[in-house]
């Protein structure tokens, strides 16, 4: 991921996942360019100082200002993206498990998959309003654990982080099938039985697809978050640095244009 696209991806992070904490930061830091050096600085060089007389400065400090806050603004969303992303494994896959969309998509799906096998009597299909199916083998299951796998990856295209254009890399939802049938461990013996549409075999299956596709994501950002660190501590040293020196300079030039002016 170049730098440029991680400057786009935070700035997209920030607002889609905003911090008061972010925005406080950023309005001191552009107080402080503005009033501590285009004023209280000018006015220690040259005490009848006023930034209203000098277009030029008056913009170089607004735009140092600008500068700064963005720097900060950068610097804030690098350091909240590990402890997002960690937030993240805990609550996205339990997002998606828990939405009766993905749930009925799933239970029709599957439905449609196994219903020829028979087995299903006495259950109302999912497209009359039925909530529960029944699993009649291992096979089942795993068909079960597949298409929650599949719109898992579905469901994902429209979730942080991957709405804001972070690529998504997800597993083959038939690996994922056999994992999640691992992972429970159902006891064979208790075949046939009957699952809501919120169940252990979906809500697997969904936490490996989207935590896989977590881990991908955060492997893909985080070698180039030092660079983008870099680049925004350069930025908000410089938005500092350039009204430091200009400042005084101009004050001082105009001690000189108007000598009666002098401190």
């Amino acid at each position: 991921m170049s730098l440029l696209d991680l400057f786009e991806y935070t700035l997209k992070f920030n607002l889609a996942a905003p911090a008061t904490a972010t925005w406080i930061y950023m309005l001191l830091i552009a107080v402080l360019v503005v009033f501590g050096f285009g004023l209280v600085w000018g006015k220690m060089w040259n005490r009848e100082w006023t930034l209203g007389g000098h277009v030029g400065s008056l913009m170089i400090v607004l735009l140092c200002s600008l500068g700064a806050a963005y720097g900060v603004f950068n610097l804030q969303g690098v350091s909240r993206m590990d402890d997002w992303f960690q937030e993240q494994r805990l609550t996205l896959a339990r997002s998606i498990a828990d939405s009766s969309r993905f749930s009925r998509s799933v239970l029709l799906s599957t439905w449609d998959q196994i219903v020829a096998k028979g087995g299903q009597k006495g259950l109302p299909p999912p497209i009359e309003g039925g909530n529960e199916i029944c699993l009649g083998s291992p096979e089942d299951a795993y068909a079960l654990a597949s298409t929650a796998a599949e719109e898992t990856r579905a469901a994902l295209r429209n979730k942080l982080p991957f709405s804001l254009g972070i690529p998504m890399s997800t597993r083959n939802p038939t690996d994922i099938a056999t994992e999640t049938v691992d992972t429970v461990r159902f006891d064979a013996s208790r075949y046939p039985t009957v699952v809501a549409a919120t169940n252990e075999w979906s809500s697997t299956a969904a936490t490996l697809q989207a935590n896989h596709a977590l881990e991908t994501a955060y492997a893909t950002l985080k070698p180039g978050t030092q660079s983008l660190k870099t680049a925004s501590l350069i930025l908000l040293l410089s938005s500092l640095l350039i009204p430091a020196l200009a400042i005084p300079l101009s004050a001082l030039a105009d001690i000189k244009i108007n000598p009666k002016s002098k401190s």
